[in-house]
């Protein structure tokens, strides 16, 4: 028994040691001591040890493959949305950069929902495409990261005529996440606030800059399983494309499954959402909207 208490604290001071070279951005060096510290016998070292070797070790390895999925079905439009990216990322030496090979996947269950009111054409609710690319990326700075990439978008419906089969397709810009409080997974019950922002250039849609702001503020129950909250999501865009100028406000609630893997989150959000510009704009200023969804993902 004594030898299992000296081990035990050997690798409590591993652990520490872990913590220290992370906090100083030494993240060789912290991967190495949490390694160590997760053969404690004590099962509360080894899992705080255990995952925080899981949450660095990918962002060191020479390369890494990143997959995620989101899936959705808006009563707004009566449709089924799907959005994935594929993606492997190698580093540049020493560089604060990677560059990546991505597939990507944008579509919609209806492919047309008919024209648009005054309108002679079908109108499409998603690019209807999977996109092939070649990019690069800076590591995360404080939240921040930034990213390009030049590919090419290919449709996969025959009978779409308002895009080419192939064309050629150019997007990057600035993706931000901040979060404060009790986020899901947190085994303690207490508030949380956090927000995702990105800034987006997309070559195909007119070359066009939007912007996006999705915040939420709410309440985590114990055991870190579900969380209700309040949406703020703000758009608009350079372009001033009715679109992509529109608020949306609401109630929401997250949550994971029994049995499910820990990175997929299934969320129900009830929205009320204003377009800021009409102009251009064949339906009403106001549209109601519940989305149900989950997000899944994973890095090899």
């Amino acid at each position: 028994k004594g030898g299992e208490t000296v081990k035990s604290q050997r690798r409590q001071v591993m652990l520490k040691l872990g913590w220290v070279y992370n906090m100083l951005h030494q993240d060789r060096e912290a991967v190495r001591w949490f390694k160590l510290a997760r053969q404690s016998p004590d099962a509360a070292i080894s899992d705080e040890a255990g995952k925080a070797y899981r949450n660095l070790a990918p962002g060191l390895a020479r390369f890494r493959t990143t997959f995620w999925a989101f899936p959705f079905f808006s009563t707004r439009w009566h449709d089924a949305f799907g959005y994935a990216q594929l993606k492997t990322e190698t580093r540049v030496g020493s560089l604060p950069l990677s560059i990546y090979a991505s597939t990507r996947f944008t579509g919609d269950a209806s492919g047309a929902v008919g024209p648009e009111p005054g309108g002679s054409s079908p109108q499409y609710l998603s690019e209807s495409s999977f996109i092939f690319g070649i990019g690069v990326a800076t590591r995360p700075w404080h939240g921040a990261t930034g990213w390009f990439e030049a590919g090419e978008a290919v449709k996969y419906l025959a009978n779409r005529s308002d895009v080419g089969a192939a064309i050629p397709d150019y997007r990057g810009g600035v993706s931000f996440a901040y979060g404060r409080g009790h986020a899901i997974g947190s085994p303690e019950s207490g508030f949380f606030a956090e927000t995702n922002d990105d800034g987006i250039y997309v070559s195909r849609f007119q070359d066009d800059f939007l912007l996006y702001a999705h915040n939420r503020a709410g309440y985590t129950f114990a055991g870190g399983n579900m969380q209700l909250y309040a949406n703020l999501d703000l758009t608009t865009d350079t372009g001033r494309q009715y679109w992509a100028n529109f608020g949306e406000a609401g109630p929401g609630i997250r949550f994971r499954l029994p049995g499910a893997p820990k990175s997929m989150l299934f969320s129900v959000n009830f929205l009320r959402g204003t377009y800021t510009l009409n102009e251009g704009n064949p339906r009403r200023p106001n549209f109601w909207d519940l989305r149900a969804g989950f997000w899944y993902a994973f890095t090899r």
